[in-house]
């Protein structure tokens, strides 16, 4: 089940951050000054913008961090999570610039890898929660 999870959220991954509109004219850009877009998106005052991408990047990440361990305990390191993340925003980035003509944001490998470890750390908070009920479960059957 955890496959299949992995494997629709990928697919959907990819088609949203590669084959959608871009509905903002910038065409193909390049941001690599760390805090730039979201500084730029804070002072155009458009609190929908600002939710858009900076929780929607968070967001669009998160299951990067959760579906994997669900499909192996190895997948949960913090270390590999990390690289994980982080190397998958930056892929997605350079195919973004390079083919769809869209922008290379590095303010988008941040929270895209920051959105990969909240996926991690909820998931380990949750798998912490099982166990302990898991636990006091097996208590009482004694």
């Amino acid at each position: 089940m955890g496959w299949l999870l992995f494997l629709i959220y990928f697919t959907v991954l990819i088609y949203v951050t590669l084959f959608t509109y871009n509905h903002y004219v910038y065409g193909k850009s390049l941001n690599l000054v760390l805090f730039d877009s979201i500084r730029l998106m804070w002072k155009s005052g458009d609190y929908w913008l600002i939710f858009k991408n900076v929780i929607g990047n968070v967001v669009l990440f998160f299951p990067l961090g959760f579906l994997p361990p669900l499909i192996h305990r190895f997948l949960s390191k913090w270390a590999l999570m990390f690289f994980i993340g982080f190397g998958t925003s930056s892929i997605i980035e350079v195919l973004q610039y390079s083919y769809a003509h869209r922008i290379f944001d590095i303010d988008d490998i941040l929270l895209n890898g920051f959105g990969t470890m909240v996926g991690l750390a909820v998931f380990k908070f949750c798998a912490l929660i099982y166990r302990i009920i898991e636990n006091n479960i097996l208590k009482r059957k004694r």
